[in-house]
C-alpha cells in the first residue's frame, strides 16, 4: 500500500509540474503578435531585480520569467531608446537590491550617452538600502536627472567595507585542519579557514588599498551626477545613511513622494497617451527586422561562473554556475570555422577555478586569434584567478573600473578531518602501493613527502601562469613579481600595469571590435550567442524529460509519462517550429545595431 502510495503522488507531482510549465509555455506562445510600439513610450528598468550576465541555462527557468534581466539587454534598450523618437524618457525602480558595481557602471555609461538625446530620466526608490547596503545602488540611481524617494525610505550611503569570518579556532575545535599553500603572499583564498582573526599583513594592506579605490570610484561618479566637488561627495559618504528628511535636505534626492504619484509625474511629463513599457518588451518592439544589410558578424560567448573541466549541461534547476571549458572551447571552434563570423567578443565574469580547465579556454582564444578571428576580451564583475587566465590572450581586454581581476596565483590544498574522526571514535587503517597514493585523502593532513609533491605542482603552475601573462601582455619578466604574487587589481588599477587595455564595458568592447576589423564607429553589428540560447520549446522538453525521468524511476509510472508526452507532443512540435516573437528573442541577439 505504501509503495502504491509513493507512486501515485510521485506521478500526480510530474503530472502538476508539467501541467504548469505547459500552461506558462503556451500563455507566451499564443499571446498575439507583439503591439505595435505605442507613439509615446517611457522605458522602466526594474533595478532592484537581479541583473544576470546572461538568463539562466536552467529549464526550470521557464517557470520564473521577469525575475532577472541580463545586463546587456539593458544596455541595448537605452542605447535603442536613445535614437527612438517613440521613447519620450526612462524611468527606473530600486528597491533593496544592489546592483554590482561594475553593472552599475556600464549602466551609467549608458544613461550618460542616453542624455544626450536630451530625454528625461527619472528614479523611484522605495529606499535605497533600507536597513542594509545601499552604495552601489544610489550610486547608479545619482545617474538620473530626477530622483525620487519614498517617504519613510532610507539612503543606506555609508561607504564601502569587507568583512570576513575567520574559522581557524572553530576548525581546531572540532578536529579539522585546512591544510593548503598558495603561491604567492596575497593569494588569500584560504586564509578565513587558516588564520585566528584577522587577515595577514600582506593582504590586509592590499585590500585596504583596493576597497579605497573603489570608494573613491563611487565617490567620483555621484559628485559628477549631483554636480558636486569630490571632497564633499566623500563626506557625505561619510555620513550615511540618511532619512528621508535628510536625504532632501543634502541633495540626495530632487523629490519625496510615492509610486503612484511618480506615475502621474511620467504621465505629465511623456503624455497622457504614454506607456511604461520594460526592457523586454521594448526590445520586442524590433525583434524580426533581422541585421542590417552587410553588417558585421560578431559572436558573443559568455565566460561566466566557476571554471570547470565540463559543463554541467544546464541540467540543475538553480541553472548553471559554472564555465564548462569543454562548452566554451566548442563555441570557440564553432565561431572560429563560421565563415560569417569576423570578430569573437568573449564576455568573462568569473572568479577562477580549475588551472587545466583555463589553459584549455586559453588555448581556444588563441586558436581563434591564429586563424584570423580577433577576440575581445569584456570584463564584468570578477575576472581573476582563472578568469584572468582565459582573458590574457585577448586581442585587446576591457575591464570596468571596478572589475575585480588579476590575482595571478595559485593554491591548492585539503581540509584534513583526522581529528574529527579520533573525536567521534572512528579509527582509520590504510593499504596503498606508494606513499603517495593517498596525497588527497581527507582523513589526514600532508606527510612531508606529499607536501612536497603538492608545492611542486603549485610551483610549475605558477611559474606557468606567470609567464603566460608576461608573454600575452608584453610585460618584462622583472616586473611580474609586483603585478603577481596572487593580488588582486581593480580594473582602474589594472590599466596602470598593463593587465588590461581599455576601461569600459559592452560599449567600449564594441568599439575595439570595429577597430579591430577597421569599421566605421557607428557601423552596425549583428551580435549572436555562441552557443545559441534553447528556444522556449527546448527548455520545456527538457523540463518535462527532468521530471518525467525522476516521476518515471520513483513510481515506475512510464505508461503515465507516455500518455502525457503524447497529449503535449503537438504543442511542442507546433512550438518547436514556430517563428513567433518569442522563440526569436531567446534565439539571438541580431539587431545590437549602433
Amino acid at each position: 500500500m505504501l509503495k502504491f502510495i509513493t507512486r501515485f503522488f510521485a506521478v500526480i507531482g510530474f503530472v502538476a509540474v508539467a501541467l504548469i510549465a505547459l500552461i506558462i509555455f503556451l500563455g507566451s506562445y499564443m499571446q498575439e503578435k507583439i503591439e505595435p510600439e505605442p507613439d509615446n513610450v517611457v522605458l522602466t528598468l526594474d533595478l532592484d531585480s537581479p541583473i544576470v550576465e546572461q538568463n539562466a541555462a536552467s529549464p526550470f527557468s521557464l517557470a520564473m520569467p521577469g525575475d532577472s534581466v541580463p545586463l546587456l539587454d539593458i544596455l541595448r534598450a537605452i542605447d535603442h531608446a536613445a535614437k527612438d523618437p517613440h521613447v519620450k524618457g526612462i524611468a527606473a525602480r530600486f528597491g533593496t537590491g544592489q546592483p554590482g558595481l561594475a553593472q552599475a557602471q556600464e549602466i551609467r555609461a549608458a544613461l550618460a550617452h542616453f542624455g544626450e538625446s536630451h530625454k528625461f530620466t527619472y528614479a523611484f526608490g522605495t529606499d535605497f538600502g533600507e536597513f542594509g547596503l545601499g552604495d552601489r545602488a544610489y550610486y547608479l540611481a545619482s545617474a538620473f536627472d530626477g530622483l525620487w524617494l519614498q517617504p519613510v525610505g532610507t539612503v543606506s550611503l555609508t561607504g564601502v567595507a569587507i568583512n570576513s569570518p575567520f574559522a581557524k579556532q572553530a576548525l581546531d575545535k572540532i578536529g579539522v585542519t585546512a591544510d593548503f599553500m598558495q603561491r604567492e603572499e596575497y593569494k588569500s583564498l584560504m586564509e578565513p579557514a587558516q588564520r585566528d582573526n584577522s587577515f595577514s599583513p600582506p593582504v590586509r594592506a592590499e585590500m585596504q588599498i583596493m576597497i579605497d579605490d573603489l570608494s573613491d570610484q563611487i565617490a567620483s561618479g555621484i559628485a559628477v551626477s549631483r554636480k558636486w566637488e569630490l571632497p564633499h561627495a566623500k563626506e557625505i559618504m561619510a555620513q550615511g545613511p540618511y532619512t528621508d528628511e535628510e536625504a532632501l535636505q543634502a541633495g540626495l534626492v530632487t523629490k519625496l513622494g510615492y509610486a503612484d504619484e511618480f506615475d502621474d509625474m511620467l504621465d505629465d511629463k511623456a503624455g497622457k497617451d504614454s506607456k511604461q513599457v520594460d526592457v523586454e518588451t521594448y526590445l520586442g518592439y524590433g525583434e524580426g527586422h533581422g541585421a542590417a544589410k552587410d553588417s558585421a558578424k560578431i559572436a558573443l560567448i559568455y565566460g561566466t561562473g566557476l571554471i570547470t573541466e565540463r559543463d554541467s549541461g544546464g541540467d540543475g534547476l538553480a541553472g548553471d554556475h559554472v564555465m564548462g571549458a569543454d562548452s566554451i572551447a566548442t563555441a570557440f571552434d564553432d565561431a572560429t570555422s563560421d565563415k560569417d563570423v569576423k570578430a569573437i567578443l568573449f564576455r568573462v565574469d568569473s572568479p577562477g577555478g580549475s588551472p587545466a580547465a583555463s589553459e584549455t579556454i586559453r588555448r581556444a582564444v588563441m586558436h581563434a586569434e591564429k586563424k584570423g578571428k580577433p577576440v575581445i576580451v569584456s570584463m564584468g564583475e570578477v575576472a581573476a584567478s582563472g578568469g584572468y587566465w582565459i582573458a590574457m590572450n585577448g586581442t585587446k581586454i576591457i575591464a570596468d573600473p571596478a572589475t575585480l581581476t588579476g590575482s595571478i596565483g595559485v593554491v591548492a590544498g585539503k581540509f584534513a578531518a583526522d581529528g574529527l574522526l579520533q573525536k567521534a571514535g572512528v579509527s582509520m587503517d590504510r593499504l596503498s602501493t606508494a606513499e603517495n597514493a593517498g596525497i588527497w585523502d581527507m582523513t589526514r593532513g600532508f606527510t612531508p613527502p606529499q607536501r612536497a609533491r603538492v608545492d611542486a605542482l603549485l610551483d610549475n603552475t605558477y611559474h606557468a601562469f606567470v609567464a603566460n601573462v608576461a608573454a600575452a601582455r608584453n610585460i618584462p619578466m622583472e616586473k611580474m613579481p609586483d603585478i603577481a604574487k596572487g593580488r588582486v587589481w581593480t580594473g582602474d588599477q589594472a590599466i596602470k600595469i598593463g593587465l588590461v587595455d581599455a576601461l569600459g564595458g559592452y560599449s567600449v568592447a564594441m568599439d575595439e571590435t570595429r577597430k579591430a576589423l577597421k569599421l566605421e564607429p557607428d557601423a552596425p553589428v549583428d551580435l549572436v550567442i555562441y552557443p545559441a540560447p534553447p528556444t522556449p520549446a527546448e527548455r520545456l522538453v527538457k523540463l518535462l524529460h527532468r521530471f518525467g525521468s525522476e516521476s518515471a524511476a520513483m513510481a515506475g509510472g512510464a505508461s503515465a509519462l507516455a500518455k502525457m508526452q503524447s497529449i503535449l507532443a503537438p504543442f511542442l512540435n507546433l512550438a518547436a517550429g514556430s517563428d513567433h516573437p518569442v522563440n526569436a528573442r531567446m534565439q539571438n541577439m541580431d539587431g545590437f545595431h549602433e
